[in-house]
């Protein structure tokens, strides 16, 4: 029995860490593969260190893990001793179980209520943005407390009120009964529970997500951005570093704390406590230095690359940015970092956000939550937000490097009269297949529907892009106001759910490449990086067309620093600029000093610049009945 025992204890390790190994085992691959281990480097630990976003967000983690547990210990220590001195049962049992909650709720319900809270009293207020980096601390101190208070009181019921009594009938008063009788004995309670508070607000992402304001993004944030495209290794070490200083830490706490409990009644227990709190200072103290390494002085130079000359009169002040995960040139792989040479180049600080989706950004902007001074949707979103009053004219006088932008992306329906927009890069979804797995060529989405390939088809996990394959196969207007066309689409896909294997957005980036599955919709340039991992992937354009999409940078109406704004814009459209986001993010560039640059390496392209034509259709914003209409459709289809 006590072999089965060892061997079930075995497996149950194996189960819990087997992924954690595989992660670090990784973050020495020597190649971006994530599934196939070239040979031993330490390129990705270099990647992290100098990515400024990632080095950023790491600095916001930890002060924000810090000083959340701090406070939350220091709070829940109070908390405890107070309901543990409290007469009433009623009253305690009352009081735990409202400290419970935050424990039983679900953090997206957690969240989403404290967003709502922390909007509701800023407009009451009359504060412009109601989320900030107080709110996210607030939230983080609040889910932090009841975990603290479940470590402290158990140790409060344990010694009990004997010693206290005792310390106070000898002369005590009772500030000093605690510091010398009380908080020695209850010292690693305070210590599990603020280590408890710091790991939970280590890895918070759902409450963070709701309640964070601009310019404070943290890992958990970062990362789920990332997933826009595959994750890259640069993570896995990121994530290695972060596990192996977490492990030595708690190594440390609980062979601290197991000398303690041996030496609780002797006065090696005073020697114990001090080295806990010197790991607590510790702690705080590697997050400080971290928070002030940074990155600087890499593109002092970089203005002589430049055309426009750039003011450093907007020095000192803020800009918002809010884009799509992995969608700027960040530094890694020896590319420009646009984010730190704007920085430098100008002396305006940068907070950069990330949003997953248009709608993702369109709540934000619409809650009245934040304010940002660039956003780059998609064309429909952009003619949603113009049409109900959230965008801002440009100072097209202050954006000379607009000259570049190709006249096929001027005077586009969503933006007729280039008013609010400028082009930033340019899309087309498509058709990917493995060619070991699909036989012949492939030109047509009925392949989707396909018998042969059950349980190997993936199609998007969004109602829009979703319908609009099976618009293509009717022959439909992808922006019908035909209730009957939505219909007719709603039920072709009900039949394709026979064959899928699942519907996905992310995912994607570990299916195709993988070898999960055989076919799938995506985006071009997402097809790129995924070839990287794949040779054996294929794209193509279905005849029955495709949507294209233009993704436009903007000024919402809400902004605070619309001449920073100004600069930004102009500063994207430099030259070497535009060509460091066109090789990064690997979409068509608007952009005609990139395309007809011979460094640029994907302008004989033919996915990205098709040489033959394409039957292509722009999503339109729909109106309010259909897009509830098609939405319940989408419901119906899901669970069909």
């Amino acid at each position: 029995m006590k072999t089965l025992g060892k061997i079930f204890n075995a497996l149950i390790f194996i189960f819990l860490y087997a992924p954690i190994a595989v992660m670090i085992v990784f973050s020495f691959n020597s190649s971006r593969s994530t599934y196939v281990f070239e040979h031993f480097s330490l390129k990705w630990y270099g990647e992290f260190l100098n990515s400024t976003i990632t080095i950023t967000a790491m600095k916001n983690t930890l002060l924000l893990a810090v000083i959340s547990a701090l406070i939350a210990t220091v709070f829940g220590t109070v908390a405890s001793i107070g309901i543990y001195n409290l007469k009433s049962k009623t009253a305690k049992g009352a009081i735990m179980g409202v400290t419970n909650i935050p424990m039983m709720n679900p953090d997206v319900v957690t969240g989403v209520s404290l967003m709502l809270l922390f909007v509701f009293i800023g407009r009451f207020l009359g504060f412009g943005s109601s989320l900030s980096v107080y709110t996210i601390l607030i939230a983080h101190i609040t889910f932090n407390l009841p975990y603290v208070i479940l470590n402290v009181l158990p140790k409060l019921r344990q010694i009990g009120n004997t010693y206290t009594e005792a310390a106070r009938d000898l002369g005590c008063t009772y500030t000093k009964a605690f510091m010398k009788v009380i908080l020695p004995n209850i010292y690693s309670g305070i210590l599990s529970g603020f280590l408890m508070a710091f790991t939970l607000s280590l890895d918070d992402f759902v409450i963070s997500y709701f309640t964070n304001g601009t310019g404070f993004q943290t890992l958990p944030l970062l990362i789920y951005s990332k997933t826009k495209k595959s994750v890259k290794p640069d993570i896995y070490a990121l994530s290695t570093v972060i596990f192996v200083a977490v492990l030595i830490l708690l190594i440390l706490v609980n062979s601290v704390r197991a000398k303690s409990e041996k030496e609780q009644k002797s006065k090696k227990s005073v020697r114990a406590r001090n080295i806990t709190l010197s790991i607590i200072s510790a702690t705080v103290c590697v997050a400080i230095v971290v928070y002030s390494a940074m990155p600087s002085g890499k593109y002092g130079d970089f203005g002589k690359k430049l055309e426009s000359e750039y003011s450093t009169s907007l020095a000192g002040t803020t800009l918002n940015v809010f884009n799509w995960g992995e969608y700027i040139s960040d530094g890694s792989d020896d590319t420009l970092n646009v984010i730190e040479a704007f920085e430098q180049t100008t002396g305006i600080e940068v907070n950069y956000d990330n949003y997953d989706s248009n709608e993702t950004m369109y709540s934000k902007l619409k809650s009245g939550a934040v304010a940002y001074d660039i956003i780059i949707p998609s064309d429909y979103m952009i003619e949603r937000l113009k049409n109900e009053n959230m965008l801002k004219k440009l100072d097209f006088k202050q954006i000379p490097n607009y000259k570049y932008i190709d006249e096929q992306y001027k005077n586009l329906y969503f933006d007729e009269k280039n008013e609010y927009s400028v082009p930033y890069s340019v899309g087309k979804t498509g058709l990917i297949y493995n060619s070991k797995m699909v036989k012949g060529d492939v030109n047509s989405w009925s392949v989707m529907w396909d018998e042969k390939y059950k349980g190997q088809v993936l199609t998007f996990n969004n109602s829009r892009d979703a319908f609009s394959i099976a618009q293509f196969m009717l022959g439909q207007d992808v922006n019908s106001t035909k209730k009957s066309d939505w219909k007719a689409a709603a039920e072709l896909l009900k039949k394709q759910n026979r064959v899928l294997q699942a519907r996905v957005m992310d995912e994607i980036f570990t299916k195709m490449p993988g070898n999960n599955a055989a076919i799938a919709p995506y985006y071009a340039g997402d097809f790129l990086t995924m070839y990287e991992s794949n040779k054996d992937l294929r794209f193509v354009y279905p005849k029955e067309g495709v949507n294209v999409f233009v993704d436009s940078v903007c000024v919402p109406s809400n902004s605070k620093n619309y001449e920073a704004a100004m600069m930004f814009i102009n500063f994207l459209l430099e030259p070497e600029v535009a060509l460091a986001n066109a090789e990064y993010i690997c979409y068509a560039s608007p952009h005609t000093a990139v395309v007809n640059n011979d460094r640029y390496s994907l302008k004989d392209n033919e996915i990205l610049y098709p040489k033959k034509k394409v039957k292509e259709q722009y999503y339109h914003n729909i109106d309010p009945e259909i897009r509830s209409y098609y939405e319940k459709l989408w419901e119906e289809v899901l669970l069909s």
